[in-house]
């Protein structure tokens, strides 16, 4: 297993190849993949959507909605969280999408909890407050992830029911947000913006000359697939 990805389809590539039925098709761009178990990948156990962006099309907005109604979770009342930096390309797809999205309605709430770098507050601090006030059903969070393959980067998008801990996708990894920290559920929608690669014995993070492109387009697919399921 490999730690230092976010992306299921690395840090459980030999599950998967080993045992071929916990990935399924739902159309030919998208794999579920449910991890099961605990004393393998600890607190990685859920559902995972993986879908290729390699040709990003309406077909791919479609299959981001379409994989979170297969979820089952309410969505009367939505709390979007963009996690990251904005000043920083690779860290900004949260903040990028939420632009994005709808006005704030009686079915959606949005909010950009900066890092704690610029506000001196944990990003899960102010989250858990901002749940308490909007009350939502359910939590998506979105936030950039890392690869340990440079060829990935903007290549997929990833939807689980795991959670996430924000700044993991540039090395700077803070209190998680599951459906048990915040109680309530939550699904971490991300893409990798960013390689995690060891190069002369170090481990480095490299993003490709294009990012500001990828991560534009990606953050639009994401908006757009999401504005589907406020319909």
């Amino acid at each position: 297993m490999n730690i230092n990805s976010d992306l299921v389809v690395e840090f459980a590539k030999d599950l998967i190849e080993k045992n071929k039925k916990q990935q399924k098709n739902s159309n030919d761009i998208v794999k579920k993949i449910e991890i099961c178990d605990k004393s393998i990948f600890a607190d990685r156990v859920g559902i995972y959507y993986d879908i290729n962006c390699e040709q990003i099309d309406n077909k791919t907005e479609v299959a981001v909605a379409k994989c979170i109604k297969e979820f089952g979770y309410k969505l009367d009342k939505i709390l979007f969280v963009g996690l990251g930096n904005a000043k920083y390309i690779s860290d900004a797809l949260g903040e990028m999408v939420l632009d994005n999205l709808p006005p704030p309605s009686d079915k959606m709430a949005k909010f950009k909890p900066q890092v704690g770098r610029i506000t001196g507050i944990e990003s899960y601090d102010i989250i858990l407050s901002a749940k308490k006030i909007v009350k939502p059903s359910l939590v998506i969070a979105v936030d950039s992830l890392a690869t340990n393959d440079i060829s990935k980067v903007g290549k997929s998008i990833q939807i689980t029911n795991v959670g996430l801990t924000p700044g993991s996708g540039v090395g700077n990894a803070r209190k998680i947000l599951t459906a048990k920290s915040l109680g309530v559920p939550i699904l971490a929608v991300g893409v990798p913006l960013v390689a995690s690669i060891n190069t002369l014995d170090k481990r480095r993070l490299v993003i490709p000359i294009d990012i500001e492109d990828i991560a534009e387009k990606l953050a639009k697919t994401i908006s757009n697939g999401i504005r589907q399921i406020l319909n």
